[in-house]
Parts: structure tokens; sequence; C-alpha cells
């Protein structure tokens, strides 16, 4: 019994500091590349490009502000003001309140401080994924504060019965540390390639993917985040959806019906019969990212939300 004592915490061990070693390795690859500012009581990054009518890009779940700075800004920013922020718990944003941040609602308040800070007034919302019910519900908390909306594969009604075992352990006593400290980034590190290599299927992962700050989402803090996220996600989503009949903005709605992460038929059919006057465009294949895999589609529908935009 010793023995095996002794060699499990000798194990534990190993993948603590593995987990360290890869968490380091990963924030030496990708530092921050936007500016830091104080907003809503926490430090949040923000990356800006361009001049013109404000676009805001709210990113999915494993995602950051980077991915749009990859995929969309090159051509947005030439002419929207360009801005995506990390949300709160991820990337280079504070958590602040973990209660607080675990919902759309409250990650809508921290970005809505940000955007105060920066001087944004009526945007054009892009939410991509899990990003799709924040900018939902920061349209439903601040109906005179958005231009339009755009939702790209979002993640808008309840669709999990139970949040798969990482996620829901990732907070219990005892086993929660050791999960997110010693387990999850080096397993996280193997599994990686072929998550990303799913949300894509069956179609091979654009090459600008492969500049996304992907290893950053197997730190344990991130980690943690996603896992309130998703356990918090299918209650809070089984709540607003009852209120989207009530959105009178410009609504342009993205999807894939091929979609494996988050289905169409789920969610963005569904979401566009809901909301009076929403604009569906369907795209040929693309997986689930589809300012990756589809940007052109994601660009149009930009350009037609701006062109309904509310002045």
């Amino acid at each position: 019994m010793l023995t095996a004592l002794i060699l499990l915490g000798a194990a534990l061990f190993g993948l603590g500091a593995t987990s360290e070693h890869l968490t380091a390795q990963a924030e030496q690859a990708f530092p921050p590349s936007g500016r830091l500012i104080e907003a809503g009581g926490i430090r949040q990054h923000v990356i800006e490009h361009g001049e013109g009518a404000p676009l805001v890009m709210i990113h999915g779940a494993y995602g950051f502000a980077e991915d749009f700075a990859v995929s969309l800004m090159p051509q947005t920013q030439q002419h929207y003001r360009s801005i995506a922020i990390d949300r709160p718990g991820h990337g280079y944003t504070e958590q602040g309140n973990p209660d607080y941040a675990a919902t759309p609602d409250g990650q809508a308040r921290y970005l809505r401080a940000a955007l105060n800070r920066l001087g944004v007034k009526k945007p054009i919302l892009l939410g991509f994924s899990y990003g799709g019910a924040v900018a939902l519900s920061y349209a439903l908390q601040y109906p005179d504060e958005v231009a339009a909306l755009v939702l790209v594969s979002p993640a808008s009604h309840p669709w999990r019965q139970t949040a798969a075992l990482p996620f829901g352990i990732a907070d219990a006593p005892l086993i929660g540390p050791v999960l997110k400290h010693t387990i999850v980034t080096p397993v996280g590190a193997i599994l990686k390639d072929s998550a990303v290599d799913s949300v894509f299927a069956p179609e091979p992962v654009p090459a600008t993917f492969h500049r996304t700050p992907v290893a950053l989402s197997l730190r344990p803090a991130d980690f943690a985040a996603t896992a309130r996220e998703v356990r918090e996600l299918d209650d809070f989503l089984r709540r607003q959806a009852s209120r989207y009949a009530d959105l009178r903005l410009p609504v342009v709605i993205v999807v894939n019906d091929a979609d494996r992460s988050v289905s169409s038929f789920i969610h963005g059919r569904p979401l566009a019969a809901q909301i009076p006057g929403a604009e569906l465009v369907v795209t040929n294949g693309g997986g689930h990212p589809l300012h990756f895999s589809r940007p052109a589609a994601v660009l149009a529908a930009i350009d037609m939300a701006a062109s309904r935009a509310r002045p």
C-alpha cells in the first residue's frame, strides 16, 4: 500500500511538472498580441485594428481574441474598427468573480465595461459558438446599445443533459485541483490535434488555424473557466431562449448543417425562426469554426448586417 502511494505521488508530481512546463511553453509561444486594459474590475486583453463602424468579435470555448486576428481581421480592418477581446478567464483576460463570469450574462457585462472603456458605441456584435450566447445576452440586456448581430455557429438553445465528467468535477474538492494541475494539460496536449480535426471534419484544418494559440486553452486556469461555463450553459440557455422573439435589431446567422459540434437544427435554425426578420445563411460544409473554413460567407454576413445596422 505504501509503495502504491509513493508511486502515485511520484506520478502526480511528474504530471504536475509537465503541466507547468507545457503552460510556460504555451505562454512563451503565444504572448499577448494586443493591449491590456482595466475594465469591469478586471484586466482584459484587447486586440484592435482598423477604423470605421465598430465590429466586436466574441470567441467560443477553447478560443481567444487571437482567433479573429488571424481569420477575419485582415479583411475586416479595411472597413471596420475591428475589436476582439479574450473572454473572462481565457487567454490574457482575468476571470474576475468565477460565478459571475461563468454565464453569458456575466460575460456580456464584462464586455460592456471593456467597450465603454474603449469608447465604443453601438457596435455590430459577432459571436461564434459560445460567443453567440454572449452576443445574444448582450443584445437582450442592452437592446439600445447594439447596431446588429452576426452569429456564427451559435450556441443558442439547451442541448446537453449533463456536462462531461472532467468538466463536472473540475471544481470538486481535492480531485478538482489534482485534475486541473496534473492531468488536463498533458492529456490535452496529446488529444489536441485530433480534437481540432474533429471540429473541421470531414474537411482538412485550414492553414490559418495553425496560427491560433490553442495550447493556451490547456492551461489549468483556462480549463477551469471552460468547465464552469459548460456546466452553467444549458440551464442558462433554457432561460434565455424564451426571450429571443423580443429582439428587434438586424440579425444574420451563419450555420453549417453538417456541424458536429453545435447542431444548426438545435441552435441556428430555430433561432432564426424565433427572431423577427433574422437572416439565415447556410454554408456548404466547413465544420464548426466557419470564420476559418468559410471566411467569405462570414465576411458577407458582416457586410449584410452593417448595411441593415441601426444608427
